[in-house]
């Protein structure tokens, strides 16, 4: 009693069993409380005494021997840890209490009144299921109904069912003659004809699938991306109204609804492919029956299913004609059925009648059932179709027809609201089941070939003759899609099956019927896929099987992302290069597997960010015009992303991942910054959302998004994130400098511990030099005092900037150079090019020209007249900056850097540069355009002075922003190979003075410096022993840079870098002329990646150029960044490692 009191939370009891179900039995011991919260809510505490673990397997009841149904919204358990198990049933795991040895408890709590739950307890291996001796332990209100005799009731039911038996005796002779039925008829006008439906003629036994080799260079698009044209703020707003204005018509019928879409698809393409993806979301809500289908009109089910076929075979000549649209093209026809000119839609209303008279079943149910198909026809009569089904099949146990129905969220109440409602439950007819079952198996493929777009059976049937017959790879699909079979074999023959559609003319569509067709025949295997990886998840595969899992649901969804699948083709196809190294015995094969698993969950994840900023707005406004409940609109991006295959990929991927990991030798952690931390945890979306937060307290961050480009907070002593980011990131250095936990978890359960341990207090540190561990700990243990303040307390306080003032010349040479003139890169590179020209560093090391543009001139061309407006208008806008929140100082400061864009040159200014760059060997830009190309990345780079991480950054440790000044350093862009940064200390492990740590990218260095998403290829090597470079993990990027022209890059080089104690670079903007061009990258046809000699020569020479700069700038540890051009090496810049 005391331990329910202990949960109880104050809930009031109602009534309380105590079971002694023996020693023999796997619970022997049973306590259930029925109980009343303040709120009102049913509260149900079931505790068993077990000694293993329990599961506790529960659902909504609203009467006793009623149907399992759904829990009422707004339901919670204790452990929060439940799920569901894919019909109305939910499963929570039952906690073991640490103060009753043995006991297991488990709280739910749900706003029902009359209502009641119902369960049964298994244990945790689903060897034992408890009962109530015999039926399921029921809670109500009331202790009398959750006692009732269940039994009873279904005694009555059966005596019931055995009188009707005996009243349709005479039926059941009348049917015996139903072995010499002809084949279903089709009821015309003048009476009944026997019209033989012809079946296509299809292999029934399956072969095993053979794979083909298909060449996934065909299947790579990188046109089009959800939602990318024609929008602001990512909603196309005529579309959306237009749509809002259609929606009281559409309300009419299914028929409106279809015809009013065929009316705006037009306009809507009009908005570019946000106006489309504005379509996508209505249909989307409709298909979620948030949308009135039928508002008392009546209409034929031809007329539905000509207006679907008109609205579809707009959509699929769209598909063919606009290979940037066919990602939103085939999500809205996901949500249609395939509808269907002449008779299609009136067999529904013949063959129901068919049906009835074969089968003298003309009231009740049936009737009723009959009414609504000649009013209105929907997509819901399919659930119903099946359901009924499900109800003869069972030997007629209405269950199974509350069952079916709730599955495919249809209860009472939507039965009832149709303008001819359904009251009545199926009556059971045991004489005719057999010529039920029939008729209705059949009738179920009609009711499908107009409302479904992706049953397998009936989109073969359309597509056979077109196809030239079913292929073995569409055969196994058919047979296999319900069950039997191995998955991973339905899953190649999907897979196979879809490739075979492209070449029919899916790839190059040029015929809108049959691009038609083979959309829907399409998406049904995608949906048969669907479905396997949800039976694989069941499998217990070894790792062999889950890399050839993973490999085909990565094909899968490589397939169904048309427009815009580049990322994942070329994972794709490095995925396969992974697979050969294994099998050829590769000692590196896991390591390569592991950065390609984390590209793909990047680009799964960037997939999701994706739909969601593009359809969650649309979502919203339309939600909201329309009236639709708040939880579809909230829920719409993250439902829409949950039910595609990027979703099905991700969960393969994380079975994968820690099978991996352990081949690798690789350990649940990253450990970028190995400090020890105590702090409270905080679970926040995204680290740059509390970037400008002062936590009062220490705060333990527990981040699900981590750039690498952010600002530690003030205040954080920790940052704990499961995005890959490279340790030599910006975050990095800093949580370095702040001497800051930085770490990243490859076990989403792992951290996922830590995050629910939100506001606790916690200790955690680093355990073996690759794990982090953490305790929780008394507050006590929280040092006073460490707030704000505290996490910036590696870095001297009191910095101030000195005033630098203009030194009179708009440009300075590199024989020039000096301090208070230019900044640390300008003076380090004045350093290195007097080391080569002494012969301290090798003469194979490359130094790009240089010239500067010095410390404050920025401030002295705002004091000239034609730059007067900007002048005061900056300095309002720098007076007016709000950092009382992330949003707030990001606007703040955006204003200020669009101002500072404004700034013009004064006279003679520009023929200055250009001289200077003449004289430096720099070639200048070549005419008018290309020096406002020119100006606009240097004032870029001045801008970025008011870029929120510099600001914090400074902020928060005292520094002046005021006194900040920016000094340009000017060089020509190396047309890089490569990229890459090199500490010559081991940032991860300080006690290692002679191992030297490096990133290398493909391409452009602002890949790595930038911060893109994923990681860099990592290595380290002994500076001293001259060791073979050991890779510590492969590239996982998804995108390399590059410039095709000859052209300038604007460095800033401030005097807020690179003080003593303090990181400070990495704060502020390099920009080049000319715009980089975004490329993904392919490391499947990468030397660096696969040719072990390429990579040893390299990766030697970056690290011998690093140890050389580091001796000649007097054994002072260095950060340097360079690229590599034709296997010649560059030092582009370089400062020293804090």
């Amino acid at each position: 009693a005391n331990l329910c009191e202990a949960r109880a939370n104050g809930a009031q009891l109602l009534w309380r069993r105590e079971l002694n179900l023996g020693q023999a039995n796997a619970v022997k011991l049973m306590v259930i409380e029925g109980r009343r919260t303040a709120q009102g809510t049913l509260q149900m505490i079931v505790m068993g005494r077990a000694d293993q673990e329990l599961v506790l397997h529960w659902a909504g009841l609203d009467q006793p021997a009623g149907e399992w149904k759904n829990p009422p919204h707004g339901w919670s358990s204790s452990p929060e840890n439940s799920w569901g198990t894919g019909g109305a049933s939910w499963e929570t795991e039952m906690e073991a209490l640490a103060t009753a040895r043995g006991w297991h408890a488990a709280t739910i709590e749900a706003p029902c009144d009359r209502d009641g739950l119902v369960f049964v307890i298994r244990t945790g291996d689903s060897a034992h299921w408890i009962k109530d001796d015999g039926q399921d332990f029921m809670c109500f209100a009331d202790e009398a109904t959750t006692l009732t005799d269940v039994r009873a009731i279904v005694k009555k039911r059966k005596e019931e069912e055995r009188a009707r038996r005996k009243q349709e005796k005479e039926e059941q002779r009348r049917r015996e003659r139903e072995g010499q039925r002809s084949s279903p008829q089709k009821l015309k006008r003048g009476g009944l004809s026997t019209t033989t439906i012809k079946e296509p003629k299809m292999p029934t036994r399956p072969e095993v699938i053979k794979r083909k080799d298909w060449n996934h260079d065909e299947i790579k698009m990188h046109a089009g991306a959800l939602g990318h044209a024609g929008a602001a703020g990512n909603v196309a707003g005529g579309s959306v109204d237009n749509i809002c204005n259609a929606e009281p018509g559409a309300t009419k019928s299914l028929m409106h609804r279809y015809n009013a879409a065929s009316d705006l698809i037009p306009q809507c393409k009009g908005e570019g492919e946000a106006g489309l993806v504005a379509m996508a979301v209505w249909f989307r809500f409709m298909a979620l029956r948030q949308l009135v289908w039928n508002n008392d009109y009546n209409i034929k089910p031809r007329e539905i299913s000509a207006a679907q076929l008109k609205c579809t075979t707009q959509l699929a000549a769209l598909h063919k004609d606009d290979a940037g649209m066919r990602d939103v093209t085939r999500f809205i026809m996901a949500t249609i059925g395939r509808g269907g000119d002449g008779d299609v839609g009136q067999r529904i209303r013949d063959e129901i009648l068919v049906v009835q008279r074969n089968n003298e079943c003309m009231g009740g149910f049936m009737e009723e059932w009959h009414q609504k198909l000649h009013n209105n026809t929907t997509p819901d009569d399919i659930v119903i179709c099946e359901a009924y089904l499900a109800f003869l099949k069972s030997d007629m146990d209405i269950s199974e027809y509350w069952r079916v129905l709730t599955e495919g969220g249809i209860d009472r109440a939507r039965l009832e609201s149709y303008e001819r409602p359904i009251k009545q439950e199926p009556t059971p007819r045991p004489g005719q089941k057999v010529a039920l079952i029939k008729d209705f198996q059949n009738y179920l493929k009609i009711l499908k070939s107009v409302h479904s777009g992706a049953d397998l059976i009936e989109c073969i049937k359309t597509a056979n003759k077109g196809l030239g017959g079913v292929s073995a790879a569409l055969n196994y699909a058919r047979v296999a899609q319900n069950g039997g079979g191995d998955a991973i074999q339905l899953l190649s023959a999907c897979v196979d099956a879809r490739h075979e559609l492209r070449g029919a003319g899916l790839a190059n569509p040029t015929d809108q019927e049959w691009t038609r067709e083979l959309l829907y025949l399409d998406l049904s295997l995608d949906d048969v896929t669907r479905r396997a990886v949800e039976r694989a998840g069941e499998a217990n595969y070894g790792i062999e099987d889950q890399m050839k899992l993973s490999g085909l649901v990565m094909e899968n969804l490589a397939l169904s992302l048309p427009t815009s699948n580049e990322d994942i083709v070329l994972a794709l196809i490095e995925w396969r290069r992974v697979e050969e190294a294994r099998r050829d015995g590769d000692a590196q094969w896991a390591l390569r597997a592991k950065a390609v698993v984390d590209r793909v969950r990047l680009a799964v994840a960037l997939h999701a960010d994706d739909v969601a900023a593009k359809m969650q707005p649309a979502a919203t406004e339309i939600g909201v015009a329309c009236g639709i409940e708040h939880w579809a609109v909230d829920l719409f991006a993250e439902e829409v992303i949950r039910g595609g295959p990027a979703f099905a990929l991700s969960l393969v991927l994380s079975r994968l991942d820690p099978l991996l990991r352990a081949e690798a030798d690789m350990g649940a952690w990253q450990i970028i910054s190995p400090v020890p931390a105590v702090g409270y945890v905080k679970h926040v979306h995204s680290l740059r959302e509390v970037m400008n937060e002062k936590f009062t307290k220490p705060t333990v961050l527990v981040a699900s998004k981590v750039g690498g480009d952010e600002e530690i907070p003030a205040g954080a002593v920790a940052v704990l994130t499961t995005c890959s980011v490279d340790v030599l990131s910006h975050s990095a250095v800093r949580a370095r400098n702040m001497n800051v936990l930085f770490a990243t978890c490859y076990d989403e359960d792992v951290l996922n511990g830590l995050a629910e341990l939100d506001g606790e207090a916690v200790s955690a540190s680093v355990a073996g030099g690759d794990d982090v561990v953490w305790d929780i700990v008394d507050a006590s243990a929280v040092a006073v005092g460490t707030g704000a303040s505290a996490s910036t307390s590696n870095v001297p306080k009191g910095l101030k900037l000195a005033k630098i003032p203009f030194c009179g010349a708009f440009t300075v040479p590199l024989d020039e150079f000096k301090k208070g003139v230019v900044g640390a890169k300008a003076i380090n590179t004045l350093a290195l090019n007097e080391s080569l020209g002494g012969g301290v560093i090798p003469s194979w090391i490359n130094l790009p020209k240089s010239m500067v543009i010095p410390f404050g001139t920025m401030e002295h061309i705002l004091d000239d007249a034609i730059n007067a407006d900007v002048k005061t208008d900056l300095a309002s806008l720098v007076a007016a900056i709000d950092d009382s929140s992330e949003t707030a100082l990001e606007r703040s400061l955006s204003a200020c850097r669009v101002c500072v864009k404004r700034i013009a040159p004064p006279a003679g200014m520009l023929d200055e540069i250009q001289a200077a760059m003449v004289d430096a060997g720099i070639p200048p830009p070549e005419d008018e355009d290309r020096w406002d190309m020119a100006w606009s990345a240097l004032t870029d780079v001045w801008a970025s002075k008011w870029n929120d991480r510099a600001f914090v950054s400074l902020r928060n440790v005292g520094i002046d922003h005021a006194d900040l000044r920016m000094s340009v350093l000017v060089q020509p862009v190396v047309d890089a190979d490569y990229a890459f940064v090199i500490h010559t200390v081991n940032p991860s492990s300080k006690d290692k003075a002679d191992e030297l740590y490096a990133e290398v990218v493909m391409g452009l260095g602002e890949a790595l410096v930038g911060n893109y998403p994923g990681r860099a290829l990592s290595f380290s090597i002994n500076k001293t022993t001259g060791e073979t470079p050991k890779v510590i993990g492969f590239p996982s990027k998804s995108v390399m840079l590059k410039i095709p022209r000859q052209t300038l890059i604007f460095r800033s080089d401030s005097n807020g870098e690179d003080l003593e104690g303090y990181a400070g670079a990495g704060l502020y903007e390099s920009v080049p002329m000319d715009e980089e061009e975004t490329i993904h990258a392919d490391y499947a046809t990468d030397p660096l990646v696969w040719d072990e000699g390429f990579r040893t020569e390299l990766l030697s020479k970056i690290a011998e150029a690093g140890v050389a700069i580091e001796a000649a700038l007097d054994g002072v540890p260095q950060d340097i960044e360079g690229v590599v051009k034709d296997g010649e090496i560059y030092v582009v810049q370089t400062r020293p490692q804090v």
